[in-house]
């Protein structure tokens, strides 16, 4: 019988509408992603769809005896459910997925069988931009070129080389749009890739310290007399994520091109409660190079380890078909008999050091 579905949701961000509605039918769900020179990262996730209005949990959709393989040219690896996680898969396998490799993921489930093929990038090569200079205004900034060679995730520690530390000013050139001043530019040869996925994740941002306050009388220490930004809302002088970009005079612009900070919750206690926030990591989607490293990529001050990732000829197909807010259309899935997306990509990555700009404290 055919039925309007929804799936299991998985985040990603739309690029298109597509407003035709089509009436599918109810099936299994497969989710995978595989990386180059990396062994099994992501779990396999295996579920069922779901009627519209079906009356049911989506903890209730999870299939958690199902039959899960990926198959290359020279292995068959079965994966094996992870315990109190319905619906997930892993294995033990130190097996490294090759670039260029061909790898099928299947899951088996009573009589129904999926599958879905990906062909991994064979490698993701980035370069910095040379230094150069952005004018605004009648004023001139210099855009330094950075060091990407500082991290190897083979080795231990992963740190090998310098990490260049950048100030992220506020206000008129550099926090006003996606043509504000970039911190520094990235360079891809765009015909060797459908689309790079950027990733900012940031290390430090589960620093915890004190709101910050005006040091008027400059002796280093909060006086009761004194401003300080009070980040929750509550009146008090308490501690926050203390490198949240949160700069109250620009909060609306952040607002505006990146949509309201997420606060705490109620339920929360102490300072956390209404406490702003955001996501971590970061990531968005690319197609032209270079790439100017603006304001907009970066939530946290310190320490930040940034990805590009090559993705798949399946993933370019799914975001081209992935309806912004449509649950009753589907996205163009790779999935044989069934729905989701079985994915690939090959990356690359390097640290920065985000500091935030004293003068904005003056």
């Amino acid at each position: 019988m055919k039925k309007i579905l929804i799936i299991l949701p998985i985040l990603y961000l739309a690029c298109s509408i597509n407003e035709d509605q089509v009436e599918y039918e109810e099936k299994l769900v497969l989710w995978a992603n595989l990386r180059a020179n990396f062994p099994l990262i992501d779990t396999v996730f295996v579920a069922r769809s779901a009627n519209l209005k079906e009356n049911v949990s989506s903890k209730q959709l999870w299939i958690d005896d199902a039959q899960v393989h990926i198959i290359g040219d020279t292995i068959d690896l079965l994966l094996d459910p992870v315990l109190n996680s319905p619906g997930r898969y892993f294995t033990s396998s130190n097996y490294i997925f090759q670039g260029g490799e061909t790898y099928q993921v299947l899951a088996i489930h009573g009589t129904d069988t999926i599958s879905g093929i990906t062909v991994i990038p064979d490698k993701m090569e980035i370069s910095p931009v040379p230094e150069s200079i952005y004018t605004c205004k009648g004023n001139s900034f210099n855009v330094p070129e950075i060091n990407i060679n500082n991290y190897d995730p083979a080795m231990w520690p992963p740190v090998i080389g310098h990490v260049d530390t950048l100030n992220l000013k506020q206000g008129e050139c550099f926090t006003e749009s996606f043509a504000s001043y970039p911190l520094f530019k990235i360079d891809f040869n765009e015909d060797d890739y459908e689309t790079v996925r950027i990733m900012t994740l940031a290390l430090d941002a589960d620093s915890v310290d004190l709101e910050p306050f005006t040091d008027e009388n400059n002796d280093g220490t909060w006086d009761e007399n004194e401003y300080f930004d009070d980040w929750n809302q509550n009146g008090i002088r308490d501690s926050c994520l203390i490198n949240l970009i949160y700069d109250t005079t620009y909060k609306d612009i952040y607002a505006l091109w990146k949509e309201p900070y997420p606060r705490g919750s109620v339920q929360e206690t102490d300072w956390v409660k209404n406490s702003p926030y955001r996501y971590n990591p970061w990531l968005w989607n690319v197609e032209t190079a270079p790439v100017s490293m603006s304001w907009l990529f970066f939530d946290y001050y310190g320490l930040q380890l940034m990805t590009f990732q090559a993705t798949d000829d399946a993933t370019f197909n799914y975001f081209q078909g992935l309806p912004e807010f449509n649950q009753y259309v589907m996205p163009n899935s790779n999935v044989v008999n069934g729905y989701g997306l079985v994915s690939s990509s090959a990356s690359s990555s390097f640290l920065i050091y985000i500091k935030r700009d004293k003068s904005v404290d003056d």
